[in-house]
């Protein structure tokens, strides 16, 4: 208790909470806890900065000693200042994370101070929608009132969002070195590296928001899963003309680099023991991997012509004077009107000449009119004999 109330002492004395003075406040989970409740209330109640080294070149760049490069091109320019970005520490990266989310605590406690619509539309602006307070937010069903927010809270609210941005943007700078190499592995597939890294970068941020420190695992190993799935997004929506689900497209790569190892071709079986994937899953990554083609492409004949020009028609040609099935149509409806009733109900329901199209079977029928199988049989055979007369023949012979 003493400890807690000399650090938000000093905090108030200086006007910021520097990372020397939470640094030992911040090293564990059960410290943590402890400062949480007071420093929370410090960050809703006073005007302290927190953790302003996190924008400081000092905080994000490695020593001055770091050999710099002249910048040429816009990629040249990522790649000198990629250099200079010092990785994390494990302790570096749960200070930042428990920074975080002690930043959230505070956002969402002044919003509940003042529930107004306005400071709830800032928040909306900063804030991805991923985010925890978002959710906490609409899970709670908070109701926001539209009259003026205080002008010191909403300052307050503007203060601790931006601090939030910049220590998120820390955590985010210094990983950005694991994007180029997990982009690495999947270059000259489909989908240039740089948009490769773009992507990397974009899913960077989607897992600062979903980090969770409790889990006890560092920021770089969660966010591997996150950059990867995001590269493979992208190879499955851009790589290719008609798309492939993320799953299949991860195991068309693997079984491409199983492949590529190996100088004799392997067999569905085999690949599917070296890359651990299921064998149907093999043979449905192997059936995908195949090149689109556009019809419109030129052919190989020295005219104009492209490929389209070359494919046949497989649909059959309508001749001038064929009958349409209108007519056929009508001529099978005006003999069957010809028949005795009870034969023409059941040619209808045996063939599916009804509105609904449905054929039925002998059982099906004989529930409808009441009789046995066999009479049913009977009088579909007498009805099908009198369509066999020459007159009606005569008629259906131009539909043959």
């Amino acid at each position: 208790m003493k400890k807690t109330t000399k650090l938000t002492s000093q905090a108030i004395q200086n006007g910021e909470l520097s990372l020397s003075n939470i640094e030992q406040a911040f090293r564990t989970n059960r410290r943590f806890d402890a400062f949480r409740p007071s420093v929370t209330a410090l960050l809703a109640q006073k005007d302290v900065r927190f953790l302003p080294e996190a924008s400081s070149p000092s905080f994000l760049e490695k020593g001055k000693g770091t050999p710099t490069q002249i910048p040429g091109d816009p990629l040249s320019v990522y790649w000198s200042d990629l250099r200079k970005l010092r990785p994390t520490s494990r302790q570096e990266e749960f200070i930042l994370a428990r920074s975080i989310a002690l930043l959230r605590d505070v956002i969402y406690n002044l919003l509940l101070e003042n529930p107004t619509a306005t400071g709830l539309a800032v928040v909306q602006e900063h804030l991805s929608p991923y985010s925890d307070v978002l959710k906490k937010i609409k899970d709670e069903k908070i109701e926001f009132t539209r009259r003026r927010p205080k002008s010191a809270i909403l300052s307050r609210l503007q203060q601790r969002l931006s601090e939030l941005r910049v220590i998120q943007n820390a955590l985010v700078d210094r990983n950005l070195h694991l994007v180029p190499t997990l982009a690495g592995r999947y270059k000259g597939i489909g989908v240039p590296w740089e948009d490769l890294i773009q992507e990397g970068n974009a899913s960077l941020l989607r897992a600062v928001e979903r980090f969770d420190y409790l889990q006890g695992i560092r920021f770089a190993s969660y966010a591997n899963w996150w950059i990867q799935q995001g590269i493979l997004h992208a190879l499955s929506f851009q790589s290719r003309t008609v798309r492939l689900p993320v799953y299949l497209a991860q195991a068309l790569h693997r079984v491409r680099n199983a492949q590529a190892n190996h100088e004799d071709l392997l067999s569905a079986s085999e690949l599917s023991k070296l890359v651990g994937v299921s064998e149907d899953r093999v043979n449905r990554a192997l059936d995908a991997d195949r090149n689109c083609l556009s019809i419109e492409r030129p052919s190989s004949h020295s005219d104009d012509s492209n490929f389209r020009d070359q494919l046949p028609d497989l649909h059959e040609t309508i001749l001038p004077g064929t009958p349409s099935n209108e007519e056929l149509k009508d001529s099978l409806e005006d003999l069957l009107n010809r028949l005795p009733s009870r034969e023409a109900l059941v040619l209808r329901l045996r063939f599916g000449l009804t509105e609904d199209g449905k054929t039925q079977t002998l059982e099906e029928v004989r529930q409808v009119l009441g009789v046995s199988r066999e009479r049913v049989r009977q009088l579909q055979s007498q009805a099908l004999r009198r369509l066999k007369n020459p007159t009606p023949l005569k008629k259906l012979a131009k539909f043959a």
